[in-house]
């Protein structure tokens, strides 16, 4: 791997627009406001932060399946809103998307044969048998016989769907797969499983992942650098170690004290995120934590805080930041450039192996 930048968001706004009773128009609803993300080749980058902060939307912007309404989004250095319609159907296999529910995204008329065919199907390029052949393939890559090829949906087990939604995800030689909750839906039995699998044709493949999750504790198991969203914007982004060693921000905190403890031996978290998320149509101004932040001051009401370097500085990189005004953590010493990417994973362990979700 060699860490070069496949995937580019910079200032990346998406809003929604509707009407309110009686057909009149009401605020944007903002569920991107402005993020800057960059996704190395082979790399894994986790998105945490709760439902409503902007996770999934952020996902279908990169997988294409949403326009943003400003900023820019490069694959491999290329805008695609620079590309031609044949460039952007030539590069459509190359971001695939794992969907959270894999009941739901799977169709229950298809068997998993003809399920498998249709992103080659619509790739082009194979002949029938190639094409049947590259289908046993994937099932056998995803731990599937080729037994399962012939049953539907409704005959496979939960982990096994998703085992189908991965091999779907396959299908097309992808270079990024954008997992959105790709295991929440799943019994705890399986979760590792599936994480397992991942990881390994992550190494196979040379896969680039963007882990879309509420759950730390699976984002941390799999991610090289994390990203924590809150209300449209990324408030602190990191290695692991960092954001949960020595995490700069508030939010980031609460998160973290939210995981639930099994030892009841152990210290009592802090506490959770306090009050209601504000609405994305009408979001606070300066900070958008301050309204829930303990260490709220009028200076965040007044500025917005710009994400800047926290722990080693240049030692690190400058890979971990944070936008907080009264952070919990002390700033870098030096202040090297935004624009570094994110950190990859150099081997298989560093994307989590050995971890336990």
């Amino acid at each position: 791997m060699t860490g070069s930048p496949l995937m580019e968001l910079g200032g990346v706004v998406k809003h929604y627009h509707g009407t309110g009773l009686f057909s009149r128009a009401t605020a944007p609803v903002q569920a991107v406001a402005g993020v800057d993300l960059t996704i190395p080749a082979g790399a894994t980058v986790g998105v945490v932060g709760e439902s409503g902060c902007g996770k999934s939307t952020l996902g279908r912007l990169i997988v294409g399946l949403e326009a943003p309404t400003g900023g820019t989004v490069r694959l491999r250095g290329r805008s695609r809103a620079e590309m031609s319609r044949g460039e952007r159907r030539r590069t459509r296999g190359d971001v695939q998307l794992m969907f959270q529910d894999p009941y739901a995204s799977l169709d229950p008329r298809m068997n998993v044969r003809r399920i498998l065919a249709e992103p080659l199907t619509a790739r082009g390029g194979l002949s029938r048998p190639d094409r049947n052949r590259r289908i046993v393939e994937l099932a056998d890559e995803v731990g599937l016989s080729e037994d399962h090829l012939d049953r539907y949906p409704h005959e496979l087990s939960g982990g096994q769907r998703q085992r189908v939604g991965l091999a779907r995800a396959l299908a097309p030689s992808p270079a990024l797969i954008v997992a959105d909750e790709p295991v929440s839906a799943l019994d705890v039995s399986v979760r590792s499983q599936i994480l397992n699998l991942m990881t390994s044709l992550q190494a196979q493949h040379d896969l680039a992942y963007l882990m879309i999750s509420h759950d730390l504790s699976v984002v941390r198991y799999v991610s090289s650098h994390i990203a924590v969203m809150y209300l449209g914007k990324i408030v602190e982004s990191g290695p692991p170690d960092d954001l949960f060693g020595r995490p700069a921000h508030h939010y980031t905190r609460a998160l973290i004290d939210s995981i639930p403890q099994p030892d009841p031996s152990r210290p009592r978290a802090r506490g959770a995120v306090r009050g209601e998320l504000p609405s994305a149509a009408d979001p606070p101004s300066g900070c958008r934590f301050r309204t829930r932040c303990p260490a709220a001051q009028e200076l965040c009401a007044e500025t917005e805080p710009p994400l800047r370097p926290f722990g080693g500085g240049a030692a690190d990189g400058g890979t971990h930041l944070a936008a907080c005004h009264f952070p919990l953590t002390k700033p870098a010493l030096t202040a090297p450039t935004l624009a570094t990417p994110l950190n990859e994973p150099t081997t298989p362990a560093a994307a989590g192996e050995g971890r336990q979700p």
